[in-house]
């Protein structure tokens, strides 16, 4: 059986128990750790938590609050780390509140939602056995790895949606199509929000100022804050994208509303003149007005003709329309 299949094995087999809860014994020798992972804990599984670990109250009042931005502290014996990985579904981007207990020889995950990251991260650090030596700042690496690896496929269907955003605007814009770029603005000013803490707590991490992270390990770390820097220059440069877009779209709906009024104006000013003649042939002055001759009748008729006539031909000799 190979490594990587043994390792998926593991994972299928070390799901949550009926407490939300699962440990393991992770690396060897020296980097020997434990890990624990806490799904939707209730209080009475915190309270025995932070009294195993001596946690501190202020870590645990954010822990209970499930509301925090992305960051370090140092509380002397451990790290407390809060980070978050992004999802889409239905068109909305879901935030997913990860709260960690890094210390020299143990993990703690804690966390509302099912994250992906984490299996995915467990099954890479068992499928490589060189990887039990490097203890548990290097799995949490592994689980941030692939938080990171998820932002991109997600940034790729955005940009996506605004080039057909764009397509839209410049064929055929509709009220849709300026909902649908607000949409987008507000996932890009979500997905910024996450980010750029991310990248603060990934430049943190590989520092080692706190010594809960290699040397050796914290390269990995400055290689995260390289990837958050680059994906939040992308949401930049999409938000940018979507204000051009936003500018077509007003400047189309603009231009668009010109030719309306443009085209009522001709008609309006066409029939202006032929308001005036049959207005004023319709008096019933038989003093003054010629109503029984037969001529002046196939006159204003004619006139009625060629004016409206005469004056498309000016218009048109003027490129008005």
């Amino acid at each position: 059986m190979s490594a990587d299949h043994l390792a998926s094995s593991i994972v299928q087999t070390m799901d949550m128990d009926r407490n939300g809860m699962r440990v393991m014994e992770l690396g060897r020798g020296r980097n020997l750790f434990k890990w624990m992972d806490y799904l939707s804990p209730d209080a009475a599984q915190l309270d025995a938590l932070q009294q195993e670990y001596d946690l501190h109250p202020l870590a645990m009042e954010d822990v209970r609050l499930y509301d925090e931005r992305a960051k370090v502290l140092d509380f002397g014996n451990y790290l407390f780390i809060t980070v978050h990985s992004l999802t889409r579904q239905n068109g909305e981007i879901l935030d997913h509140e990860l709260e960690v207990f890094l210390g020299r020889d143990y993990l703690i995950t804690i966390h509302n939602e099912t994250l992906p990251a984490i299996d995915l991260g467990l099954k890479r650090f068992l499928g490589d056995a060189k990887r039990q030596d490097l203890g548990p700042d290097f799995f949490f690496y592994l689980i941030l790895d692939e938080i990171t690896n998820a932002l991109f496929p997600l940034l790729d269907q955005i940009d996506d949606e605004i080039d057909a955003a764009e397509d839209e605007t410049l064929d055929r814009a509709t009220p849709q199509t300026l909902s649908q770029i607000f949409k987008l603005k507000h996932i890009l000013i979500q997905m910024r929000r996450s980010v750029a803490p991310m990248r603060d707590v990934m430049n943190a991490l590989a520092s080692t100022r706190y010594g809960f992270v290699d040397s050796k390990t914290a390269l990995y770390y400055r290689d995260l804050y390289d990837r958050l820097s680059r994906i939040y220059e992308l949401i930049e440069t999409a938000r940018d994208l979507l204000g051009n877009t936003l500018d077509t779209y007003l400047s189309v709906q603009s231009n668009r509303l010109n030719e309306v009024t443009k085209t009522l104006t001709i008609i309006a000013t066409i029939f202006l003149p032929i308001s005036f003649i049959v207005g004023w042939g319709g008096m019933n002055f038989v003093r003054y007005m010629p109503l029984e001759n037969q001529m002046a009748y196939w006159l204003v008729n004619a006139s009625l003709v060629a004016i409206p006539v005469g004056m498309l031909l000016y218009f048109k000799r003027r490129g008005w329309f």
